[in-house]
């Protein structure tokens, strides 16, 4: 059975007042980008809702990666 290892990893939004559009999205691509380049698949992208704000406000976005974990040594019994 192949066990996995998780990384999460947040990004907050951009001040409305100061981000252009995209500067969120664009952010959430480096760090999927560079990520992948160590060997993380991206698994899922979650936008929990800023409770102060709303529903339908988010706070920021938890970018959750998957990998393979190495496989443990084998014991030797004697």
């Amino acid at each position: 059975m192949k066990n996995y290892e998780y990384k999460f990893v947040e990004v907050s939004v951009k001040n409305w007042l100061k981000a252009k559009p995209g500067d969120t999205f664009e952010e959430c691509k480096k760090v999927i980008l560079s990520e992948a380049g160590q060997g993380w698949r991206l698994k899922q992208v979650v936008a929990p809702f800023n409770e102060k704000m709303g529903v339908y406000s988010a706070a920021s976005y938890q970018i959750i990666f998957e990998k393979e974990a190495e496989a443990a040594p084998a014991c030797d019994k004697p």
